[in-house]
């Protein structure tokens, strides 16, 4: 089956005159105040998106958001004959000096094992993110990958504050837990700024720089490894991924200055590209799948259970008491199932009969979720 998927990479730009600088910074900084509804001045393609983006996401005044790069205004160059740099990408800006709109070539970085794909690919609309102050452009690379249209089992990933990804096949249950080296990592710098911030030494901005360039790196490593045993994991089985959709969890999801702080600081939006992107190497589906109410709903008989603690989900009507994350991937896995029946079906996505099989709901089953799960009956079930 073909598929066009989008796939991001990281490209940090490098090596700025102070004159491209300054224009970065009062492009991104007035795309600040327009998405704020605010006056700016900005080049004209990129005033429209940010317009597009304050109607769409009435974002929080305190939040910065990436300035949205239409796909027809910037581009990417590679020319190996160049000194500064073999990568360039033209960024679209407004000039204050000359009172219009403008496009600046920048030396950039490509990561090596994306050489090929920003060559292959088509751009989407992408983005200018300033961090740390380094200036990255967020390339969305759109291509065309083939997956497999059937499959023997569901591996289903919530993402959350205390795990990053909770993995769960549906066929028998089997759950792994993944994210305890990323918040250890994350801790171990957070507290390491603090230690900073106190004692004042000299420098002191440029020792942050540097501990948050290794805190990335290392968090990525783990992210990619993880990743990688995740894909390594549905290949195996032959199961497809589904993935909690996490949209607009920093802005809708209130719980408390703990888990917020744990929550919001957790690198899920570069996991899920990471596990996208092997998957479909690997000629592996991967579907998001609607979050509503899987957090506090029985996975096994589809009732409104309770959490007393953060990681414990307790069901009143059937007894279960199991990890609630663990609850969470399993819900999110049958309410999949629910979808690759009718509307994914559509899609080319079909689940083959497993050994352990998943079997369709029953018309007295509870419509909230989809199917339940248990051993593959005598003679079988029909594919779904």
């Amino acid at each position: 089956m073909e598929r066009n998927i989008s796939t991001t990479v990281r490209v940090k730009l490098h090596s700025l005159t102070n004159r491209k600088a300054d224009l970065l910074a009062h492009e991104y900084e007035a795309f600040q105040t327009a998405v704020h509804d605010g006056d700016a001045n900005l080049y004209s393609a990129t005033d429209q998106q940010a317009s597009k983006v304050q109607r769409q996401k009435d974002p929080n005044p305190d939040t910065k958001q990436p300035v949205v790069l239409r796909n027809d205004v910037f581009g990417v160059a590679h020319d190996e004959d160049t000194v500064l740099s073999s990568w360039w990408v033209k960024v679209p800006v407004y000039d204050p000096e000359q009172e219009r709109g403008n496009s600046i070539w920048c030396p950039a970085y490509v990561p090596q094992k994306d050489e090929q794909l920003v060559r292959d690919g088509n751009f989407g609309d992408s983005e200018l993110v300033r961090r740390d102050g380094d200036w990255y452009v967020h390339l969305v690379v759109k291509r065309s990958v083939t997956v497999a249209d059937e499959y023997d089992d569901v591996l289903a990933i919530d993402m959350g504050a205390r795990w990053v990804a909770t993995c769960a096949f549906l066929s028998d249950r089997k759950t792994t837990f993944y994210g305890k080296e990323v918040r250890r990592i994350r801790e171990h710098y957070k507290q390491l700024r603090k230690s900073i911030g106190k004692a004042k030494p000299r420098h002191g901005q440029q020792v942050v720089k540097r501990i948050g360039d290794a805190e990335a790196r290392k968090v990525d490593d783990r992210l990619h490894k993880i990743a990688r045993q995740i894909v390594e994991d549905a290949e195996e089985r032959n199961a497809i991924i589904v993935v909690g959709d996490l949209g607009g969890i920093r802005k809708d999801n209130d719980k408390g200055r703990y888990v917020n702080d744990k929550t919001h600081k957790m690198p899920f939006a570069r996991l899920l590209n990471y596990i996208e992107y092997k998957a479909h190497d690997a000629g592996i589906d991967v579907q998001l799948i609607e979050e509503y109410d899987t957090s506090k709903t029985c996975s096994r008989c589809a009732c409104e259970g309770v959490r007393e603690t953060q990681g414990r989900f307790e069901c009143p009507e059937c007894g279960l008491d199991d990890n609630a994350d663990k609850n969470g991937a399993l819900n999110i896995g049958k309410r999949a199932l629910g979808k690759f029946s009718k509307p994914l079906s559509e899609a080319g996505a079909v689940l083959a009969q497993p050994k352990t099989q998943v079997i369709v709901q029953r018309d007295d089953e509870p419509a909230n979720l989809s199917v339940s799960v248990g051993s593959t009956p005598s003679g079988g079930t029909p594919r779904l």
